[in-house]
């Protein structure tokens, strides 16, 4: 939950402002730092966790494209929902064919209540096309986040270190996001540092933070629960939207937040 809190937080700091790219190169550059410190006191993963650790690079990296692509056409309420939602049902099914872990039915259940709440928040009547166009990159930030969770969970579990494997993570994919910004933006990122280093740093400690808790508790817990009961930031987004954004938070949002919230019920109690 504390993690859910934190990733919904880095998000609104990265959904502020004009441009995306610099939003999230911004967030991205002081993880670079603490990573690297962080690394200094706690064990490096091992040399097994290293191929996971690599495609996870990759794959966040493709994470970062689609997500700053879907909060250029999509609202935070809108977007973040759909991508969160797409993520539990995949990893479910990735969890099972890949490492498996079997579902109980209410795994099943809960997941399936917390997705189908999520995707209804990102239904319209007379949606524009920008719309759906936010919607498909929400997907495929969907798509990402399945993938690198349980690429993740199981590089985690064979690091020895899950708090070193996030902190190395971050590392690889600070150093290509801050790099590809230098090249497209030059100056411009400069000077987003310069002014606005302070919601970088909050954003980055979020950012990094909330991840490392999740691959520690994926050590400790089914994938499919841990990435399930995240969800939960879904609720976290829509009152940081509606506060700082001005995002209407009407009967749909509640109605899915409340479904959420039954979703994770059903996790915990038929755990």
């Amino acid at each position: 939950m504390l993690s859910a809190l934190m990733h919904a937080g880095w998000n609104l700091i990265a959904k502020l402002g004009d441009d995306r790219l610099l939003a999230i190169a911004l967030i991205k550059a002081p993880t670079i730092a603490v990573a690297m410190a962080i690394l200094l006191v706690v064990p490096l993963p091992a040399p097994s966790s290293w191929p996971f650790l690599a495609a996870s690079v990759a794959v966040n990296c493709l994470y970062f494209y689609f997500l700053i692509n879907a909060y250029r056409t999509g609202d935070l309420s809108l977007a973040y929902p759909v991508a969160r939602g797409v993520g539990p049902m995949l990893v479910l099914l990735l969890s099972w064919l890949v490492v498996g872990e079997v579902p109980t039915a209410a795994s099943v259940a809960g997941v399936s209540v917390i997705c189908l709440s999520l995707f209804a928040l990102g239904l319209e009547r007379g949606a524009s096309a920008k719309h759906y166009e936010s919607i498909l990159w929400a997907v495929g930030v969907g798509l990402t986040i399945a993938i690198y969770t349980v690429g993740d969970g199981m590089g985690g579990r064979l690091s020895g270190s899950p708090i070193g494997y996030v902190a190395a993570l971050n590392i690889g994919t600070g150093i290509l996001v801050c790099g590809f910004t230098v090249a497209r933006r030059g100056a411009a990122f400069t000077q987003a540092l310069r002014l606005h280093w302070f919601n970088g740093a909050l954003g980055g400690a979020m950012m990094l933070a909330a991840y490392a808790i999740v691959v520690y508790a994926m050590t400790l817990a089914p994938m499919a629960y841990i990435a399930a009961l995240r969800e939960s930031s879904v609720i976290f987004a829509a009152v940081l939207g509606a506060v700082f954004l001005r995002e209407p938070f009407g009967a749909k949002r509640i109605v899915a937040a409340v479904g959420v919230a039954a979703g994770i019920a059903i996790l915990v109690l038929g755990r």
